[in-house]
């Protein structure tokens, strides 16, 4: 798995002298027909849904997926986006979308993403994403809900450290 993601920074953060721990999960995406535009390549808004395939992903294997925050009357809308475009995808292929979760003192998820070419593990996108966690009325939750911070528990031998 790519090991090479970078916590986003906030604007005007300097760099962190060691970098904190982190989960990630890789999956893979074909890329469809209709995923792409009359250049045939990838339309820019559909690395997106790419980012949240690995979001899901990442979900499916860590206990953290959106069935589970509705389980515990929770949800965790997307706050903030970014997408760096780097080379094109094309129709038909291979993607390797990796999720890499940051822990945070805050009430909130914020993943890091990359999306590699298969073939040739070209670097082709990068982004990040901040999910608040709120009711499911939409009524925004100040501290670490006990769903996350019974996770991270969890999750303590399994962080990375680069």
């Amino acid at each position: 798995m790519p090991r090479n993601l970078q916590r986003p920074k906030a604007a005007g953060q300097g760099s962190p002298a060691a970098q904190p721990p982190y989960l990630e999960e890789t999956t893979t995406v074909r890329v469809r027909f209709p995923e792409v535009d009359s250049l045939r390549i990838v339309w820019h808004g559909h690395y997106v849904s790419y980012f949240e395939e690995g979001r899901r992903a990442f979900g499916r294997r860590f206990g953290l997926d959106y069935p589970v925050f509705v389980q515990h009357q929770l949800a965790a809308p997307v706050v903030q986006l970014s997408v760096n475009y780097l080379a094109p995808a094309r129709m038909d292929d291979v993607l390797a979308v990796t999720a890499r979760l940051f822990p945070s003192e805050a009430a909130k998820l914020e993943f890091a993403y990359e999306i590699r070419r298969s073939g040739d593990h070209l670097l082709l996108a990068t982004g990040s994403t901040i999910q608040a966690f709120t009711t499911l009325d939409g009524e925004l939750i100040l501290q670490r809900p006990p769903l996350l911070v019974e996770r991270y528990r969890r999750w303590e031998s399994l962080w990375v450290h680069p």
